[in-house]
């Protein structure tokens, strides 16, 4: 089975020369490396790698459907506030796969570390996953997803935000900035100020094309970890995050549909690519 260990940056350079330009690579890869440049002296090169190595790497990169993964622990980041979305940092496990029904790719990656790249049985990707949720310490439930409503979620009200902010722009703890914020839900503050581990999990699905979805799709959600409980921590369309405590099973109970979802739209571009034409 091919295994390719090297960062993002080096497998988007070694396959920059390949046939498939970065416009067909989705749309994590492509925001992750602008644009790929030479290869650093010194760097391997792809003429290093088998060519089971160089097709792992391209079917990657290219994947219609990308399923991230992340763990973190520590606070909350002020940056989190402001876009929902887990932040880069040493304490991060991230996994990145491409979903095909006929087989995934996977990209490992922790902190700085340059990534492994490999492949495994698209019937593996769930035990994939949860391996790396209970070795973060995640605490699994079986799947329940909890149904949420907009109108019931806590949220911090326009002045209670600029406050929070404005304390931590100044430098101070989370725990500190959130609890000088008068009138705060106890377990909104709880949810803001979570030190256990935070999980971001996000599809992105991409058709070059354009004969599945004429634009990429991306879906994303995150929970953390309080003293109290488990949060989801939602952003709709507005800048306001959106928090709701669940239970544990809802961390399974939306990744497995997710997953489906990703599998059916790897699937449907396939079928698109094999039809005459190209026609679906």
């Amino acid at each position: 089975m091919a295994e390719v260990i090297a960062s993002v940056e080096h497998a988007a350079q070694w396959v920059s020369r390949e046939s498939r330009p970065p416009a067909e690579w989705n749309p994590v890869y492509r925001a992750l490396v602008d644009e790929p440049g030479p290869v650093p002296a010194g760097a391997p090169d792809a003429a290093g790698l088998d060519e089971a190595g160089v097709d792992l790497v391209l079917r990657q990169l290219t994947a219609p459907a990308l399923l991230v993964v992340a763990v973190t622990d520590g606070e909350v980041t002020d940056s989190e506030l402001t876009d929902g979305q887990v932040t880069d940092g040493e304490r991060t496990r991230r996994l990145r796969i491409g979903l095909d029904p006929a087989g995934a790719t996977v990209e490992r990656a922790e902190g700085d570390r340059p990534s492994r790249w490999t492949e495994i049985d698209v019937q593996a990707v769930p035990a994939t996953i949860t391996a790396l949720l209970e070795d973060a310490g995640v605490d699994l439930a079986p799947p329940q997803l909890a149904v949420q409503h907009s109108e019931d979620a806590l949220r911090l009200t326009p002045e209670q935000n600029r406050l929070a902010h404005a304390a931590l722009a100044r430098g101070l703890p989370a725990e500190e900035a959130f609890a000088s914020v008068p009138d705060l839900d106890d377990s909104l503050r709880d949810a803001l100020t979570a030190t256990g581990p935070r999980l971001s999990l996000a599809l992105t699905l991409h058709d070059p094309h354009g004969r599945v979805t004429q634009e990429p799709v991306t879906w994303s959600r995150l929970w953390a970890r309080g003293s109290r409980g488990l949060y989801r921590l939602d952003q709709p369309t507005t800048p306001a995050l959106e928090v709701h405590p669940v239970l544990g099973g809802d961390v399974l109970g939306t990744l497995l549909p997710v997953l489906e979802q990703g599998l059916r739209f790897a699937a449907a571009c396939a079928v698109s690519d094999d039809a005459p034409g190209g026609a679906q």
